[in-house]
């Protein structure tokens, strides 16, 4: 659908109309009404977004990403599928394990999870540490999580502001992890849990950040940091970028970060 309605603007007026007549011709009007109905409401989403996008960077609008709009998404998100409506294949699913989290955190001793939702990541996480601390915007996440992971005394998980981290100590963490969740933070809490991660983190520790990288400019709920905004914002705060991959390629097989372009920032104190 997207070729089609990319390319036929590089057909002429007088050619689409004559092209509307030999599809109305060869598959009667219902057809040809419905496919139209199809092509304007491509065109009006498209007009819609691009305003709203426009009104949301002249204006500094928070747009879907404010903290009190994530609270309440994520409150009242359907976790049945624990945050696995995210991912492409289990495929995927176990690379980013075996590239991000075993290489990382086996046997840090305090790792902190930013936003761990339903425990999508935190069930590969558990296990890597001696003390796991889970810090999430919505209740019912923190709620679903407790419940969840009832049976590790050395897991918590607690209710954040989703701008910092002031119930860890200073350089009291050796590993930081989030996946979905800095995709739809802003950049002014974005910087604001960046500088937070420098304070927590110990030296040597290492951080790694899933997040988006065009400003929102291709939806998805995004928020409007750029790839470039993450790496100026770990260089304001004294942390090393170790790398940034919008994909990566395990037993020949290339896997993407995110589904909007997204980016995986590994960083260290």
């Amino acid at each position: 659908m997207k070729d089609i309605i990319e390319n036929r603007k590089r057909i002429g007026l007088g050619a689409k109309t004559r092209l509307a007549a030999i599809s109305v011709r060869e598959n009667g009007l219902p057809y040809f009404v419905y496919l139209g109905i199809s092509y304007l409401g491509t065109n009006l989403a498209n007009f819609g977004f691009r305003k709203s996008d426009e009104l949301r960077k002249s204006r500094g609008l928070p747009g879907m990403n404010s903290r009190a709009a994530n609270r309440f998404i994520w409150d009242n998100w359907d976790w049945s599928a624990a945050g696995d409506e995210w991912t492409p294949s289990p495929d995927w699913k176990q690379s980013v394990v075996k590239n991000f989290i075993d290489p990382y955190f086996d046997g840090r001793e305090r790792v902190l999870e930013i936003g761990p939702g339903a425990g999508r990541w935190t069930e590969y996480l558990i296990g890597k540490c001696q003390e796991l601390i889970g810090i999430d915007i919505s209740e019912t996440c923190v709620k679903t999580c407790r419940e969840r992971f009832s049976a590790y005394p050395h897991a918590k998980f607690e209710l954040g502001n989703g701008a910092d981290l002031q119930s860890i100590e200073t350089a009291t963490i050796d590993g930081i992890w989030s996946f979905d969740v800095f995709v739809h933070i802003n950049d002014t809490e974005f910087n604001s849990y960046v500088s937070e991660c420098a304070r927590v983190m110990k030296p040597g520790a290492v951080g790694v950040i899933h997040h988006g990288t065009m400003g929102g400019s291709s939806g998805g709920w995004r928020s409007n940091v750029t790839a470039e905004d993450v790496l100026r914002f770990m260089q304001a705060h004294g942390l090393t970028v170790v790398s940034q991959l919008k994909s990566w390629t395990d037993a020949g097989q290339e896997f993407e970060a995110g589904l909007y372009g997204d980016a995986i920032t590994v960083f260290m104190r």
